[in-house]
């Protein structure tokens, strides 16, 4: 009888995430990619706010195997425009000397280029390093993976800043950490996840490494540690990185691995729960094991009130290694409408099926009188302009632009600047609008009282509606804009602003709506708006809640 060997069970269900380039079966240590020397990755966000400066991260993984002396970083940003009639171009080079020797498992430096002399638009950022591998002088250009394009980034160069309305915070609810790395496994370090954030005008980052990874040996990430160090000190330093630089709030969470109603492992976004939840059904590292610790209703019932929980990418295609292997799956309705599950993250980086079908089952679950919310985020694991990915474990890598950070965002009506507690408040109740650019604000005036999604309401018919929005050219002029409400099998639709009429860039729409409310569930809005180049983007609010 043929054995596979575990170490193949162990990688196989995770095609498709990070290039680790190092890792070799046991028994069959042929790579295509693999190299005598440590991964060096250049990044850079995809896009930049209008005064910002222009941060490049250099990460340098697995130096420990194999040392390395980087001599230079040299960075060039070049704009392409037009100048009387003719193609002209600005540029900035910076050469930056550094002599390090590096033998670290994980080092950064993170580099700040002064970009404010280049007009807006996009740039092209060719980021160079020239190091000693131990045998030969080297240079390469965006990265060293073998079969990738090195092809510089593209930063978009806003000529207007992310829009927001008052009281508004957008931010990014699902990232992973380097806190949570293993063989396939990848994320930022800290502090890049806040510098980009500023960058890009994001607010707040939820960090939200997997349970089967943050509670590993620093040094081992095949052992469970008891005493939680790594968790631990992941808690104390998000909370120092809060106390120096309160512009970007960082908020600690996990991806908790739990069963679903029918026994597979699924994910839930935890943030703001102080102690560490156990979840080790897909991690793959005991062969065949794949039952885990906790269900859905367990896990939650285990969870602290005022804990802030979310059904990760929950109709995602999984894929079918992952469902034979580690025992993946989907969420199913019993869970999804699990108490005190806040709701569901149904955008996942770049809109896809699993989008549309996410909104399908929510909007079937409002007109049945649930009352769960939405959210957004990118599973953006330590990827800003380029995700890394394997396509084939040792023979092939590929680059996509999917799973960005920041890409898709999670607004929340905070007032003004928030905390901790204060976002994670706004989360857990609803006053979210999910968006890939636009803002949008959907309230009821009652009696000089203002009610925001997630609020209830009791109707009396002296309630007026208010709707306001943001976008830029960035993001397009408004397409349409419309109010929903409950009916029987279907929603209520109630165009607001007609497709293909408006595409108006500055004025907020602040009239005064009267639309039939008797008898209805709630009210949500929708926003959808469309560049000159013709990409359409869109902003959903969450429910406000209506009693009679």
């Amino acid at each position: 009888m043929i054995m596979m060997d575990p170490e193949i069970i162990n990688i196989l269900p995770l095609i498709g995430l990070y290039a680790e380039t190092h890792y070799r079966f046991r028994y069959f240590p042929f790579s295509r990619y693999y190299r005598r020397e440590p991964e060096i990755i250049f990044d850079t966000p995809h896009r930049l706010e209008p005064n910002a400066t222009l941060p490049v991260i250099l990460i340098v993984k697995d130096a420990h195997r194999f040392p390395v002396e980087i001599h230079k970083v040299t960075l060039s940003i070049h704009h392409k425009g037009i100048k009387d009639g003719h193609t002209a171009g600005q540029d900035i080079v910076s050469e930056i000397t550094l002599n390090e020797k590096i033998t670290s498992p994980f080092y950064y430096k993170i580099f700040d280029v002064d970009a404010s002399s280049l007009p807006s638009g996009m740039l092209t950022v060719d980021a160079k390093v020239q190091f000693h591998n131990g045998k030969q002088e080297r240079i390469v250009h965006q990265d060293n993976y073998i079969g990738l394009t090195h092809v510089p980034f593209k930063v978009l160069k806003a000529s207007e800043p992310l829009p927001r309305i008052p009281d508004w915070e957008a931010g990014e609810l699902h990232t992973h950490t380097n806190y949570g790395g293993d063989q396939v496994e990848f994320g930022a370090p800290l502090e890049a996840y806040q510098r980009f954030a500023r960058t890009q005008g994001l607010s707040w980052v939820a960090l939200t490494d997997h349970s089967y990874n943050i509670d590993d040996y620093e040094d081992n990430y095949l052992k469970d540690d008891p005493d939680l160090k790594k968790w631990n000190r992941f808690q104390e330093y998000i909370a120092q990185l809060n106390r120096e630089n309160d512009d970007v709030v960082l908020l600690p969470g996990e991806e908790l691995t739990c069963r679903s109603a029918t026994g597979r492992n699924v994910h839930m976004l935890v943030i703001g729960e102080k102690k560490f939840i156990s979840g080790s059904g897909d991690s793959a590292q005991k062969w065949l094991r794949t039952h885990s610790e906790l269900s859905v209703k367990q896990a939650i019932e285990s969870l602290s009130e005022d804990t802030f929980t979310a059904a990760a990418h929950p109709l995602e295609t999984v894929p079918i290694l992952q469902r034979l292997l580690v025992g993946r799956g989907n969420w199913k309705e019993a869970d999804l409408q699990v108490n005190r599950l806040d709701g569901w993250q149904i955008l996942n980086g770049n809109p896809d099926i699993s989008f549309k079908k996410g909104l399908g089952e929510w909007k079937s679950a409002l007109i049945k009188g649930q009352r769960k919310y939405i959210y957004a985020g990118n599973d953006a694991h330590g990827n800003f302009n380029r995700f890394r990915q394997v396509r084939l474990p040792m023979v092939s890598l590929y680059e996509h632009n999917n799973h960005l950070f920041g890409k898709s965002l999670t607004h929340i009506r905070s007032g003004n600047h928030s905390g901790t507690k204060d976002i994670i408040n706004a989360l857990k109740t609803g006053q979210v609008v999910i968006s890939n650019g636009p803002a949008l604000e959907l309230t009821i005036v009652k009696d000089n009282h203002l009610f925001h999604t997630g609020n209830e309401v009791k109707i009396t018919g002296n309630e007026k509606i208010h709707l306001r929005y943001s976008t830029s050219t960035e993001f397009g002029g408004i397409e349409s804009l419309k109010l929903f409400s409950a009916g029987d099998k279907n929603e209520n639709c109630f165009p607001i602003v007609d497709e293909n009429i408006e595409f108006k860039l500055d004025d907020c729409f602040k009239g005064e709506v009267v639309i039939p409310v008797k008898g209805t569930l709630y009210l949500r809005a929708e926003l959808f708006t469309r560049t000159k180049e013709g990409k359409q983007n869109f902003a959903y609010s969450n429910p406000i809640w209506i009693r009679e």
